[in-house]
């Protein structure tokens, strides 16, 4: 990995590097569109249902009060369950997106599950000009382009969400403009 000072200031120096883009055209597997809110309000809808259902039980055929609490609880849970997941999705479309100069250092890959439900996350390590080094989950439409030693534009998202007990951070790398400036 090369990652002088001097690349840095070839990408600076390259032709293509003013006109790029501040902010980029996001691949669309990198954009949240309006199926992926439409689930969870789906969610909250159907939680809202349940527990209208367990307050007209409740008047109508007077059922245990643990029983009652439960039904309650449960429709409760669907419904903040739902608003909260949607509202996490809709921070992750609104995050800003921070654009820097950085070299590729490092690619890792991620399978989860086993058997037919398995999942892979993509992972690239990136290096700004100060040396300061972070892990950014990758698009699936940059797996492929994203090689390690590759310089140029990195467009990054950081999200943070704060689900009440706790909080979870999520950065993504989600376009990268690479500059052949290597002789």
């Amino acid at each position: 990995m090369r990652t002088d000072p001097a690349r840095f200031e070839a990408v600076e120096a390259h032709p293509e590097y003013a006109s790029a883009p501040s902010d980029p055209v996001l691949p669309a597997d990198a954009t949240i569109g309006v199926a992926a809110v439409t689930g969870p309000l789906l969610l909250s809808l159907f939680g809202g249902a349940f527990l209208l259902i367990a307050i007209t039980l409740l008047f109508v055929i007077r059922p245990p009060f643990l029983f009652t609490l439960v039904f309650l609880a449960g429709g409760v849970a669907f419904l903040v369950g739902g608003i909260k997941v949607a509202r996490g999705l809709l921070a992750v479309k609104d995050a800003p997106i921070e654009r820097m100069t950085a070299v590729v250092v490092k690619e890792r890959t991620e399978i989860t599950g086993r058997n037919e439900s398995t999942g892979t996350t993509y992972y690239a390590t990136l290096q700004t000009r100060d040396g300061q080094r972070i892990e950014y989950r990758v698009s699936r439409a940059l797996v492929g382009k994203v090689v390690v030693d590759d310089i140029g534009i990195a467009y990054v998202k950081e999200v943070i969400f704060d689900l009440g007990f706790t909080t979870l951070r999520s950065k993504s790398l989600v376009e990268f403009i690479r500059f052949e400036v290597d002789n």
